[in-house]
């Protein structure tokens, strides 16, 4: 996929599972200004029902969201992407909380959220519920979000140490949902520039350790990048595997 000189790869895979309760989607939005890139993954709640309702339901709001609402912007300034991330979030958590409260094959609908928005001037919004994960790479590996776990509070805690936490038995546990009334996204803002961004679900971080993964993000090119990535992640993850790759054409990615 390639608009905008912005160059996009995207794969999921059920992995070990039987099903896929991940989701992911790729949009873009034509505005006077220029145009908006818009990436999403979500990761259905394992152990919850209809985890790939969840996870469809909330990547399909924030696109459609976006869609409505990028036109009635006057700028695409940092404040108003802002405001339109965190909007695009706090309704896919009101279509998933009333799709479970409606449905009662569908109860307790829950998901992870990470998105991100992407203009042509390089301002990047991300938003992020749950522990699915956004990076920027480059030489290095930043991880930009932080997991809203129960593991992850224990390390900022002291109480386990980073390698520790990646392989304790309640790392899935996560603490904020889409799907759940009154959990907040956290919102970050960067310049993607020479980088790659990577969005993932944790089924690629189950299988990799980041070494390894900063390895592929820095030794291939789109596409092949996201499905050596899935394949390297299976062969150690017990979960669903998403991920999606962004990148500007014609810049020194790696």
């Amino acid at each position: 996929m390639e608009k905008s000189t912005l160059r996009i790869c995207s794969r999921s895979d059920a992995g070990i599972r039987i099903g896929n309760e991940d989701a992911c989607g790729v949009r873009w939005y034509d505005h006077p200004l220029g145009t908006v890139t818009l990436l999403a993954v979500a990761d259905g709640l394992g152990g919850h029902p209809a985890g790939e309702v969840a996870s469809a339901l909330a990547v399909d709001t924030i696109m459609k969201v976006t869609g409505d609402q990028l036109p009635l912007l006057q700028d695409l300034g940092t404040d108003q992407m802002r405001r339109l991330m965190e909007f695009g979030f706090m309704e896919a958590n009101n279509v998933v909380i009333a799709t479970g409260e409606h449905d009662e094959k569908c109860q307790g609908l829950g998901t992870t959220l990470v998105a991100a928005m992407v203009t042509e001037s390089d301002e990047c919004i991300i938003g992020s519920i749950g522990d699915s994960r956004a990076y920027l790479v480059a030489q290095r590996m930043h991880r930009i979000t932080r997991d809203h776990s129960r593991v992850q509070e224990l390390v900022e805690e002291g109480v386990l140490t980073p390698a520790e936490a990646e392989r304790h038995p309640m790392k899935h546990i996560v603490t904020r949902i889409i799907g759940r009334r009154g959990d907040q996204p956290d919102i970050f803002t960067c310049n993607l520039g020479e980088s790659r961004l990577l969005l993932c679900t944790d089924g690629l971080v189950d299988g990799m350790c980041e070494p390894d993964i900063l390895a592929i993000m820095r030794g291939m090119g789109i596409p092949g990048i996201c499905g050596t990535l899935v394949e390297k992640a299976r062969e150690r993850s017990r979960d669903n595997i998403t991920v999606v790759v962004a990148e500007w054409a014609g810049r020194n990615n790696r």
